[in-house]
């Protein structure tokens, strides 16, 4: 009989013990774990979208600030005899009104 008790009580604590290991490897979700793990997918993959969005913006700043820098140095490479023709002309404009 005894015997028989320690040998109940060693299976008893063999169970618990795979039951243990088992719960370690695969532990069973309860409805709140999987909203959650879903929550924290669904904030993933919005993040993911996000970092695709501001890597688009970034290229498309770099190339309009490209376009600007071309635009704007365009109109500051006057040569010397543009300068001086605009010179004569508001000269010139400016004279005749103080004519009249």
């Amino acid at each position: 009989m005894k015997n028989l008790e320690e040998r109940q009580r060693e299976m008893r604590e063999c169970n618990l013990a795979a039951n243990t290991t088992d719960e370690a490897v695969v532990a069973p979700t309860s409805r709140k774990q999987r909203e959650q793990s879903s929550d924290v997918n669904a904030l993933k993959r919005k993040i993911a979208e996000l970092e695709k969005r501001v890597l688009t913006l970034e290229a498309e700043n770099e190339r309009l600030r490209a376009q600007k820098t071309i635009v704007v140095e365009r109109p500051s490479q006057k040569s010397y005899e543009d300068s001086v023709r605009e010179q004569r002309h508001n000269f010139f404009k400016y004279s005749n009104v103080r004519r009249y």
